[in-house]
């Protein structure tokens, strides 16, 4: 009989590319150093750190598990090798007895895998919103400089506009007066 569940092997291919690719980048030193630097600066580097911790410890409950049962799963299959040694039909008899023991280390496997990539996906949610709102943060502040640089300019611009006006006031002053002073000479 053929199972309703398959196990997903393009997705975890596809997981294994990302992780090597992810790795290959991450171990280049100037990488690593670029990283570390920008995420310092967005100040975002603890959250990055979080992340990682949590995916660090959701791979090793997952492969606590696996080895889990792994075990069981070997320790089945030496005791259908035992029953063969007495004949198939003991065999037959021992692996239907077995199969429901195995079943059950691999469903508590994958539960625990699941488990562990849903705290992950929690953290990174988790560290995701509070990236969102430094961000928001940091563009709320980015705009109040802006506005604050903006109001100053126009300040400055203004007190030259003044400036060049009272000059200009001043020449046209100054013409007015030696024009009235040639007229009386």
């Amino acid at each position: 009989m053929k199972s309703d569940r398959h196990f997903p092997v393009k997705r975890l291919l596809v997981l294994g590319a990302l992780v090597g690719a992810g790795a290959y980048y991450f171990s280049r030193e100037q990488n690593r150093r670029a990283l570390d630097s920008k995420l310092a600066d967005l100040g975002l580097k603890d959250a990055a750190q979080d992340v990682g911790q949590s995916v660090t410890k959701g791979w090793e409950k997952t492969k606590d598990a696996a080895k889990d049962a792994g075990a069981v799963i070997a320790d089945k299959a030496s005791e259908v090798k035992e029953a063969a040694a007495d004949g198939a039909h003991a065999a037959a008899d021992k692996v239907k007895e077995v199969a429901g023991d195995v079943k059950d280390a691999v469903a508590d496997a994958s539960g625990k895998a699941a488990d562990a990539a849903k705290d992950a996906a929690a953290t990174a949610s988790d560290k995701a919103a509070d990236v969102a709102d430094k961000a928001r943060d940091a563009a709320a502040d980015a705009k109040n400089a802006a506005a604050d640089k903006a109001a100053e300019v126009k300040a400055d611009a203004q007190a030259k506009v003044a400036d060049v006006k009272a000059d200009a006031t001043k020449a046209a002053n100054d013409v007015k007066g030696a024009a009235r002073d040639a007229k009386k000479a």
